[in-house]
């Protein structure tokens, strides 16, 4: 059973894997498919693929992230900061 501090840790983990992937691959268009099958700790768990799944959405929402059907973007916010090296 995870408690609240596991599940955050782990979500900003998939947060942070999810968004330096596809800064990585930029100019690569990725899919969610793909960044499940990539990034998901065991893809045929459904729990490790939500993770990937929350990780894509909470980063839409905070503007780092843009998707459009399946493909998913680095917004030129987050291609901006990627150029600091932080």
């Amino acid at each position: 059973m995870h408690d609240k501090a596991t599940s955050a840790t782990a979500d900003g983990d998939y947060e942070e894997a999810v968004l330096r992937h596809v800064l990585n691959w930029q100019p690569t268009i990725l899919r969610l498919c793909d960044l499940i099958r990539e990034l998901a700790r065991d893809p045929s768990e459904f729990g490790h693929r939500d993770g990937v799944k929350e990780a894509v959405r909470d980063l839409i929402k905070v503007g780092l992230l843009h998707r459009q059907g399946e493909c998913v973007l680095p917004t030129p916010a987050a291609v901006y900061v990627k150029g600091w090296e932080l």
